[in-house]
């Protein structure tokens, strides 16, 4: 809807055009019609709501601003402690305080790293762009572009790159501010420039992206040059394909070329490649819809799910579940060898990183009671980690205990603060019974008193023994 101006709706309710301030009153004393005056002040109403939401979005940026300092106050002391007591401070001992971070935060180990780095930087070097975060100019998506943008930059010249910048960034689109420093910087120092982007290039990657309905992102992180003519080349397939009569979308067709060239396959609907996809018998029968779950990714409608199964290059095995809380247990006897099934026992339990507040892909599979200590190699002592989970847990300070009776995995962080974990129900998050999910949220968060979690843990036990 196009809402008229001011002026216009002045003129429409017959008051001479002015300040919006006093028009209610103006209105009512020259007589002005009575739906004139209730549209005027419902603009009022407005204009006082869109005021409120300014406001308190200078209210976050300066919240953000504050927690980017309570960040790096948490980093400095961490590192006094461990000079003060002649701690060692490696790479364990920094996943420890990103995990910790993570928690107080309630995000992923991921995120939570990503801004402990920014925020150490803006905080410490940034003091044009963190003034403006703290005022309100600016939101902390553009500081920390700022900060990314200016890394490289010689310690001598980054002063004057934040300020001219921080300046700048103001009256710039949020999602301009990125292209803004790099241009400054460009400027101020090629040389800077170059190394970003030939570190930059170091980091190339490919990432696969949950985003629901039974689809998936597939991004690359690559060169800019190598971007293009990829998109280029997909772009001019698929018109070729639909001046031949093809009745795909561009996007479509683009999309399925992508799949076949780098599968090798002509239909792109069939992969040949290795892929878990976990559902239900009663799924796979037909008589119900629940979704399946495909490892790696996320839910999968019934039919889509349906259609891969029962595909000729498909081959089946049991999976047995806990009744109590819906994760996988056990997998069919029949296999080729121990050791690789285990591990895919784990990954398909697991499905992701079963580390602190982290959804990464596995990578390790981690005895939970270490090897060295007389831990078994059995499902029921694995845990399937990331790269960086894995390196965090050999911090020696952080203690991780399994719960035989109840599954319930418990990290303990060098700063005392506790995360609990149990693996996800078989088919994913969204797929278990009322009952399981209570019954899991009382595993997660334990009532406080040691009687009762002593009697939940017995209860758990009884009912998965058939008792």
């Amino acid at each position: 809807m196009l809402w008229p101006t001011f002026e216009h709706m002045s003129r429409l309710c017959g008051v001479a055009s002015a300040a919006p301030a006093p028009i209610l009153e103006r209105a009512v004393g020259d007589g002005v019609r009575p739906d004139c005056v209730e549209f005027v002040a419902h603009l009022d109403a407005m204009v006082d709501h869109l005021e409120r939401i300014a406001e308190l979005e200078r209210q976050v940026c300066a919240l953000q601003a504050a927690q980017v300092e309570e960040i790096t106050f948490y980093i400095d002391a961490r590192m006094s402690y461990a000079e003060r007591t002649h701690e060692p401070f490696g790479p364990e001992q920094h996943r420890g305080m990103v995990a910790e971070v993570a928690i107080a935060r309630h995000v992923s180990v991921i995120t939570a790293e990503s801004l402990m780095s920014d925020a150490y930087l803006l905080a410490t070097q940034h003091l044009a762009t963190m003034q403006a975060l703290r005022d309100g100019r600016i939101g902390l998506p553009a500081a920390r572009a700022i900060v990314r943008e200016t890394a490289h930059l010689e310690p001598d010249r980054l002063p004057e790159a934040d300020r001219l910048i921080a300046e700048e960034a103001v009256d710039v689109l949020p999602g301009k501010v990125r292209a803004l420093a790099e241009r400054r910087v460009a400027c101020l120092d090629p040389t800077a420039a170059d190394r970003r982007r030939q570190e930059a290039a170091g980091e190339r990657h490919v990432r696969l992206t949950d985003v629901g309905a039974g689809m998936a992102n597939l991004g690359a992180y690559l060169p800019a040059e190598q971007g293009v003519a990829c998109i280029e080349s997909l772009r001019s397939a698929a018109m070729q394909a639909r001046a031949a009569g093809d009745k795909r979308s561009l996007g479509e067709l683009m999309s399925d070329t992508l799949v076949s060239r780098v599968t090798g396959l002509a239909d792109a609907d069939m992969p040949p490649v290795h892929v878990n996809l976990v559902m239900s018998d009663t799924t796979l029968l037909g008589l119900d819809d629940s979704p399946g779950h495909l490892t790696g990714c996320g839910p999968l409608p019934a039919s889509v799910a349906r259609r891969l199964a029962t595909n000729e290059s498909s081959w089946l095995r049991r999976l047995l579940t806990d009744p109590i809380d819906g994760t996988v247990r056990a997998i069919d006897a029949r296999r080729r060898r121990f050791e690789g099934d285990l591990r895919e026992l784990a990954v398909l339990r697991d499905q992701h990183c079963q580390g602190i507040l982290c959804a990464s892909r596995i990578v390790d599979i981690d005895h939970i009671l270490e090897y060295s200590r007389g831990g078994p190699t059995t499902i029921d002592n694995a845990q399937g980690l990331s790269k960086n989970c894995h390196v965090g847990r050999g911090d020696p300070r952080m203690r991780v205990h399994r719960d035989s009776a109840t599954g319930v995995v418990t990290w303990r962080t060098p700063s005392g603060l506790v995360h609990r974990n149990l693996p996800p129900p078989a088919l994913g998050a969204g797929t278990s019974s009322a009952s399981q999910v209570r019954l899991r949220r009382l595993l997660l968060h334990p009532p406080p008193s040691r009687a009762e979690s002593a009697l939940l843990s017995y209860l758990v036990h009884q009912k998965r023994s058939g008792r």
